[in-house]
């Protein structure tokens, strides 16, 4: 996990953060039903080194708040978020999913004490990639088929995949949601925007509860500006969101003319990276994995050699001679 991906896992580690991403995609029942001001961390030092180093693993215990009328002990909601910062969709997500939430059960049995019935789990595959996530969403999708006989004894697990770019192409979201905030930043190119979401940002972290939270943030946009502006030197340390702002505002013309040049060479291979995938699609049919990460990731020269060699390519093979 990289420098940015650790700073982007820390800021969930926060229960802040956690509930306005769930306001984002819970529906209004299900999210008013749950105490936030309760919430509890889970531990999660139980997964394996392969499987940490791939995904940003993070469980919360939410109260949920008894109906009225019911005297019954209000029971819990056991939240596991798991960060995705690949380039593309995992396949074997599901699998992971069920994995996971097998091991956050006997953490919940050993380290909390928590007695059976087993509280209900929600699994959150959180992903920041800018390609659709296409993996599919259950066991189901993953286990070939067989006679009815044996459909009852096969593993069953469903995730909640939440699409940071598709939720803000859809739209909707509240100005001041902390998550949302976080998403439209990372998703920037344009430093005037910028300025603005961290004003926001600035308003609505205000108070001691929100102390650590704003020390969290700042170091991660810090990574971001620092990515995204490409300046010759590193910016200088800034411990918070003040400080953020007041940097940004002090050198606004500047960053400006960086992530300007930047954006618009970004934009250009992004858009050369997409006609020559869906190209290859139409002509080869379904692009493996890691054929899209490599589109993806290739230079201007790579890219324009493999547009010719597509045009009379008799297989994907030859698209990528070199």
């Amino acid at each position: 996990m990289g420098k940015t991906d650790a700073a982007y896992r820390r800021l969930f580690e926060h229960p802040a953060m956690v509930r306005d991403l769930m306001a984002c995609t819970l529906s209004a029942t299900l999210f008013d039903a749950l105490d936030w001001n309760g919430a509890q961390s889970v531990p999660t030092n139980y997964i394996s080194d392969r499987l940490k180093k791939r995904s940003g693993d993070i469980a919360w215990l939410i109260s949920r708040r008894r109906r009225p009328g019911d005297a019954s002990p209000p029971g819990y909601l056991c939240i596991l978020l798991l960060l995705e910062h690949q380039s593309e969709s995992d396949a074997t997500m599901p699998l992971r999913t069920a994995v996971y939430t097998g091991l956050s059960y006997q953490s919940l049995l050993r380290a909390l004490h928590i007695e059976l019935p087993l509280p209900p789990v929600l699994p959150v595959v959180l992903y920041s990639g800018t390609t659709p996530w296409r993996a599919s969403p259950d066991m189901a999708g993953l286990i070939a088929d067989m006679p009815n006989d044996l459909r009852p004894y096969q593993l069953q697990m469903r995730y909640l995949l939440v699409e940071e770019r598709a939720l803000l192409q859809a739209g909707g979201l509240p100005d001041t949601n902390l998550a949302a905030l976080m998403f439209r930043l990372g998703a920037s190119r344009e430093i005037e925007q910028w300025r603005a979401l961290v004003h926001t940002l600035v308003q609505a972290t205000q108070g001691p509860e929100f102390q650590e939270l704003n020390r969290s943030m700042t170091a991660w946009l810090l990574l971001v500006a620092q990515s995204n502006a490409a300046l010759d030197e590193p910016l200088p340390p800034v411990n918070t969101l003040e400080e953020l702002a007041m940097m940004i505002s002090e050198k606004p013309g500047v960053w400006a003319q960086q992530w300007k040049q930047e954006g618009r060479l970004e934009g250009k291979l992004e858009g050369q990276a997409d006609l020559l995938l869906r190209l290859i699609e139409r002509r080869f049919g379904p692009i493996p994995d890691d054929v899209t990460q490599r589109v993806q990731n290739a230079t201007e020269s790579q890219l324009m050699l493999w547009s010719l060699n597509f045009v009379d390519a008799p297989s994907l093979d030859d698209v990528f001679h070199d």
